[in-house]
C-alpha cells in the first residue's frame, strides 16, 4: 500500500471573507469540512496546516494531525507550494502520495479525488493530477485591445469541434512527494486533469460566494 498523507491548508487571516476557514456551512466550519471529506478516504493521514490556533483547535475533535505553521509560511506573499515543503520537512517523508484538499471549495467530489489518487498511485506515467471540470469557455484577455484566447474571432467552429477544454476548479490536487521534492510544484511531472462534479467548482473567495454555498448546502446535504 502506497503511503498518503492528506494536507489540508488553512491559514487564518483572509481579506476577502474575515476568517474565512472558520465560517460555517451546514454546521461545519470549512476546514471540518475539508477534514470530513478527507476521512472517507481509507488509510490516509490527514495533517491540518495552520498558523490559527482557532483552527486548529476547531478539528482537534477528527482523527487528524494539526501542524502549526511558521510564521514565514503565513503571510499574504507566501505560496502554497512554500506549505507543503514545510509540512514535507515536518513530517520527514520523501515517498508516498500526497493530496492536497483546498477547504474554501466546500464540496469536495470525494468520487474524482479517490480516481484521481487511484491515477496517480497505479500509472507510473502520471506524477500528479488535479480536479478540474469541463468547459468550452471563448476566452478574451485585454492587452493593447481585446484579443481571442485560443479560437479564431473571424472562425466560430461549433462547441462539438472545438478541442477539450477543461477549468481547473481547485477542489483538489495529488501528486507523488517524490516528484514535488525534486520538482517543487503541485504540477509536478507529467500532470493530468480528473474530471469531477460541477458543485466540486464552487470556491469561496467573497461574502456572495459564502451565502450560495451555505443555501444550496441545506438542499444537497440533507
Amino acid at each position: 500500500m502506497i503511503p498518503l498523507v492528506t494536507l489540508i491548508p488553512a491559514r487564518g487571516g483572509s481579506k476577502g471573507v474575515i476568517q474565512k476557514n472558520l465560517q460555517i456551512i451546514n454546521g461545519k466550519n470549512l476546514v471540518e469540512r475539508a477534514a470530513m471529506a478527507a476521512l472517507q478516504i481509507a488509510q490516509n493521514r490527514i495533517v491540518i496546516s495552520s498558523d490559527s490556533l482557532e483552527i486548529l483547535d476547531s478539528v482537534k475533535h477528527l482523527d487528524v494531525e494539526v501542524c502549526r505553521r511558521s510564521d514565514i509560511n503565513s503571510r499574504d506573499i507566501s505560496t502554497t507550494e512554500e506549505v507543503i515543503q514545510e509540512v514535507i520537512s515536518s513530517l520527514d517523508i520523501s515517498e508516498g502520495t500526497m493530496c492536497l484538499i483546498q477547504p474554501t471549495n466546500p464540496f469536495i467530489d470525494i468520487s474524482g479525488l479517490r480516481k484521481a489518487i487511484f491515477l496517480v498511485n497505479s500509472n507510473l506515467n502520471v506524477d500528479s493530477a488535479f480536479s478540474a471540470v469541463e468547459k468550452n469557455y471563448f476566452l478574451w484577455r485585454l492587452e493593447d485591445y481585446w484579443k481571442p484566447v485560443g479560437h479564431d474571432q473571424y472562425k466560430r467552429l461549433p462547441r462539438q469541434s472545438q478541442p477539450q477544454t477543461v477549468v481547473e476548479t481547485g477542489s483538489f490536487y495529488v501528486f507523488k512527494i517524490s516528484k514535488f521534492i525534486q520538482e517543487p510544484s503541485r504540477f509536478c511531472g507529467v500532470t493530468e486533469p480528473v474530471l469531477t462534479n460541477y458543485l466540486s467548482s464552487f470556491d469561496i473567495d467573497t461574502y456572495d460566494d459564502l451565502e450560495f454555498c451555505q443555501q444550496i448546502a441545506t438542499y444537497i446535504e440533507k
